[in-house]
């Protein structure tokens, strides 16, 4: 009897791994198509879809959303099969991907601050309140920022506290991104790349990324501390 419950269990644990695998590459895909158009995950601007259907590149965001949407679709099931498993697998997911995320987006502003401050100022933000000698000091200290707490959301116990500040940080990139568009500004977000000023569009895209990204993070904020091995470890019993 006890045979059996553990190989349903552990049948139950590979059907919920499977769902949260596809859920994670959909994810990856909606990301990429919204953020990352023409690359490798993108299929929007690929030429045989394009031979087919020649405006399809202009429906990267409703791809990307859809994937997304998609991928939470899969994830529900995975919690309902295997509660536990899936609660932990996301864990891991969602801080190595955005703890991730935040790594490589600092690589470029951190190699370059000079184009990062230049990028800064063309959102006329610290301008508007008259302080724009806050453009460079921004632009050496936030990407240190995005660098040390991706890395502590991914190596450190103290997922808490990484995924506090990490939230507050989307919370200042929608501020940002919500200024640009408001005041008309063709602009980059500067998050992975350093091209100045570039279609508005950009600026939409990189809203509505930071609107859907803010959530998981959010939710990691109240996790327990512990260390991405430590989430694997079964819970003591409390006698």
């Amino acid at each position: 009897m006890i045979a059996c419950f553990e190989k349903e269990n552990l049948k139950k644990t590979i059907i919920a791994g499977i769902l949260l695998l596809v859920a994670t590459f959909f994810v990856t895909v909606g990301v990429a198509e919204i953020s990352f158009p023409e690359t490798i995950l993108t299929f929007t601007d690929q030429e045989w879809l394009l031979d087919i259907w020649p405006k399809a590149y202009r429906y990267n965001i409703h791809v990307g959303v859809g994937a997304i949407v998609l991928a939470c679709a899969l994830i529900f099931p995975a919690i309902k099969i295997q509660k536990d498993f899936a609660i932990r697998a996301l864990e891991t997911l969602c801080r190595v991907g955005i703890g991730g995320m935040f790594i490589f987006a600092s690589i470029f502003k951190i190699q370059d601050p000079h184009q990062f401050a230049t990028l800064v100022a063309q959102y006329q933000f610290f301008s508007a309140l008259h302080l724009d000698f806050v453009n460079n000091f921004f632009a050496l200290v936030y990407p240190q920022f995005e660098f040390w707490f991706g890395l502590a959301m991914i190596v450190s116990p103290f997922v808490r506290e990484s995924a506090f500040a990490i939230f507050w940080m989307f919370v200042s990139f929608i501020i940002a991104l919500a200024w640009a568009l408001w005041n008309d500004l063709g602009i980059t977000c500067g998050c992975f790349e350093l091209e100045g000023a570039q279609d508005k569009a950009e600026a939409w895209t990189s809203l509505i990324r930071d609107l859907i990204l803010i959530w998981p993070t959010l939710w990691l904020a109240f996790r327990k501390n512990k260390s991405i091995i430590g989430i694997w470890k079964k819970d003591k019993e409390v006698k």
